[in-house]
């Protein structure tokens, strides 16, 4: 591997700053020193019990998904591998390594699917949502409005600047519905869809949520997929997914992990 075990076990250490009160904080960082012992003992699936109750306790943190995803690693469970590891990649202390690790994963996936580069307005939104947020948007757009408003009534006491007043009104609050139609956009895709790997073997995806439908594909293990959850509650225990190939289909939601 490209990365030390050892190295990655350093964020023990960080661990402990995202636990919210004293004493929990002692009895948790108590199970993540001893399950970061059990995997430099390589006793991986007892690290990962611990790992699992301390996330089920709702304290998580980068060093903890990302020691998660090194143990997955270790037993070649690489779909829960990836998943704790792109996890991880979304932590800043962690990130750096996480992505390391990441390559070294889907380096081993027997199988990898084709990948359409993202549609262009779905990079804009995508980067938006990541540099900025809805609610900075939302934010901008609100000062946005009442600045226009604001010049907007002050073209009525200076007639000299009326006209250059209102330009300069109706350009801000144009600015401010394009930006507050773009945080819609971003809240229906942020409610509506989300990010998922598959961690069984591999799953059969239908054109149907049934499985006498007509088959459109297999996913294999470490496939990432979009899940479509307003589709997706028209029928139970299937989700409605985009493949990175560009395909849609129904799969079963054994199996499938959500990001």
């Amino acid at each position: 591997m490209n990365f030390k075990r050892g190295h990655l076990l350093l964020f023990g250490a960080l661990f402990i700053s995202y636990l919210l009160s004293p004493l929990p904080a002692a009895a948790q960082q108590s199970r993540f020193d001893e399950g970061n012992r059990l995997l430099e003992e390589s006793l991986y699936e007892e690290a990962i019990t611990l790992y699992k109750a301390i996330e089920e306790d709702g304290y998580r943190s980068g060093a903890l998904w990302l020691n998660m995803g090194i143990a997955y690693t270790q037993l070649d469970s690489l779909g829960m591998a990836k998943f704790y590891l792109l996890k991880a990649a979304d932590q800043r202390e962690t990130e750096q390594l996480a992505r390391q690790a990441l390559e070294y994963v889907n380096e081993r996936f027997p199988r990898r699917s084709a990948v359409l580069p993202a549609l262009p307005w779905d990079r804009f939104f995508q980067y938006l949502s990541a540099q900025f947020g809805i609610t900075a948007i939302v934010v901008a757009t609100l000062v946005l409005f009442n600045l226009a408003a604001a010049l907007l009534i002050a073209a009525w006491f200076r007639i000299d600047l009326r006209k250059p007043f209102r330009i300069a009104s109706l350009s801000l609050f144009g600015l401010s519905a394009l930006l507050f139609l773009f945080s819609l956009i971003i809240y229906s895709q942020q409610n509506r869809y989300s990010a998922a790997i598959l961690t069984d073997r591999q799953s059969e995806v239908y054109a149907e949520p049934a499985e006498t439908a007509t088959q459109i594909t297999t996913a294999f293990e470490g496939f990432s997929l979009r899940i479509d959850f307003k589709r997706s509650e028209t029928a139970d225990g299937w989700y409605y997914i985009r493949l990175e190939n560009g395909m849609f289909g129904w799969i079963r939601d054994e199996g499938v992990r959500i990001l």
